[in-house]
């Protein structure tokens, strides 16, 4: 299985006009510019996610809906409570255990991202990565996902993928 994990585009600051809770934040229109740019870079890398689970807070769902909308506009976006900030990575095992798509894709937030990749990757928390908003990288599984079997095949920075969109 190939995992996408992408952290969702530049939402409006906390304290907005309109913005009471970190968590009615939603992208901005440079996030949405952005973020349709960084999934255009994804298409030209070929990432075809058969599935996407997302964060239920509005700025993550509307960063998935952007995705899917670019790069598979027939698939599912479901929103999942452990995508959301302070879930537990032992969830995403569990429900990409119940996958059986070849892609999927999951977008969250930070620091959450990078934990979840360094404890699908390693199996513990030992380094960070570095994840900028609309930046993306893939995950591949050999076997069922668990943690600590991933191997990375990419990280990519939104700037590198708003680059691809453009080629």
């Amino acid at each position: 299985m190939e995992l996408l994990i992408v952290r969702h585009g530049i939402a409006q600051d906390r304290g907005a006009p309109g913005v009471r809770r970190d968590d009615d934040r939603v992208l901005t229109d440079m996030g949405r510019l952005y973020t349709t740019l960084a999934a255009r870079g994804l298409r030209t890398l070929g990432c075809k996610p058969g599935h996407i689970g997302t964060s239920p807070l509005p700025r993550a769902d509307e960063t998935a809906r952007i995705m899917a909308e670019v790069l598979a506009p027939d698939i599912t976006v479901q929103k999942c409570s452990f995508m959301q900030p302070g879930g537990d990575v032992r969830d995403l095992v569990k429900w990409l255990g119940n996958r059986d798509e070849k892609s999927v894709m999951i977008v969250g937030h930070m620091p959450d991202l990078a934990e979840t990749v360094v404890a699908l990757l390693t199996g513990h928390g030992d380094f960070d990565m570095q994840f900028r908003k609309a930046a993306a990288c893939c995950l591949q599984f050999d076997e069922k996902p668990t943690a600590g079997t991933a191997s990375l095949l990419w990280l990519m920075q939104p700037k590198q993928l708003r680059a691809l969109a453009n080629e």
